[in-house]
């Protein structure tokens, strides 16, 4: 079974390299290839990206992040799709184990998995502890889980591309449609991506409520207040609210750093933007 990591990127010299370098050391071994889509970047992304023999990467004009990851996974050849964005990383212990779910049930669609959020310096701030096996009415009401955290099958890209009319909830949408289509997915309980939340995250700039993947659903009705109580239930039933031991490994300028957490955050309740990078 072979890994296709497909990476989007614009003008990301500042994150590119430790994202190449994560992805080597999360898959050290395996048979995989990260294929990167640049968007004509005007910074040092390309004469890096030239300079790495093992990268397979395009640099042209596009429509977008998702229209990029279309023609990465376009180009890709891997029997299961990982999408990565270039300021993120993988955690090694984590995407190895929702990989060996995929070879040990062939009738596996997707693997999600929890996400370790750090900030611009690389330090620990949240898990997002998505442990809660997604049912149709939990994607009506939000996003149950990062992009960096979910791996799928091929064929569900080829059935149902990237919409690329979206700028940035277009992963929303597609999950959403796989889900109605009845996806089998199975739940990885060790983190799996890692999310880097930064001043330059298209998330960051407040362009989000341009967007909205759920214009169709009333989430103030009675039933959506139902799903979401029954969804936290559960959550709260697979200790998803118990700050257990965590453990993951960040790519930092000096190489690959084993982190322990005994007690960690999972939930910021005062954010401060100043504190991202």
């Amino acid at each position: 079974m072979k890994l296709s990591v497909v990476t989007p990127c614009f003008n990301s010299a500042r994150y590119i390299q430790n994202c190449v370098e994560s992805v080597r050391y999360a898959c050290a071994g395996l048979d995989y290839e990260h294929v990167i889509v640049d968007g004509c970047s005007t910074d040092a992304t390309v004469e890096y990206l030239r300079s790495q023999p093992d990268i397979k990467f395009i640099s042209e004009k596009d429509q977008g992040m998702y229209d990029a990851l279309n023609k990465a996974i376009a180009i890709s050849s891997g029997d299961v799709i990982a999408h990565l964005n270039s300021d993120e990383q993988y955690s090694r212990l984590g995407l190895l184990s929702a990989l060996r779910r995929f070879s040990a049930h062939a009738s596996v669609d997707a693997v999600m998995g929890p996400t370790v959020m750090l900030n611009g310096r690389l330090e620990f701030m949240q898990l997002f502890n998505q442990v809660v096996r997604p049912s149709l009415s939990d994607v009506h009401w939000h996003m149950p889980v990062q992009s960096c955290s979910l791996l799928y099958r091929r064929g569900l890209w080829e059935r149902e591309p990237y919409d690329t009319r979206y700028r940035l909830i277009s992963d929303h949408v597609w999950f959403r449609q796989q889900m109605e289509r009845g996806l089998n997915i199975q739940v990885e309980r060790e983190p799996v991506g890692i999310f880097i939340w930064h001043g330059d995250n298209l998330s960051s700039k407040g362009l989000e409520s341009t967007e909205n993947a759920l214009a169709d659903i009333d989430g103030k009705s009675l039933r959506m207040c139902l799903v979401k109580r029954w969804y936290r239930f559960r959550k709260f039933c697979l200790g998803g609210y118990c700050r257990i031991k965590l453990r993951y490994e960040v790519i930092r300028e000096v190489g690959p750093e084993k982190v322990v957490l005994f007690f960690p955050r999972l939930k910021i309740r005062q954010f401060d933007k100043t504190k991202l990078s």
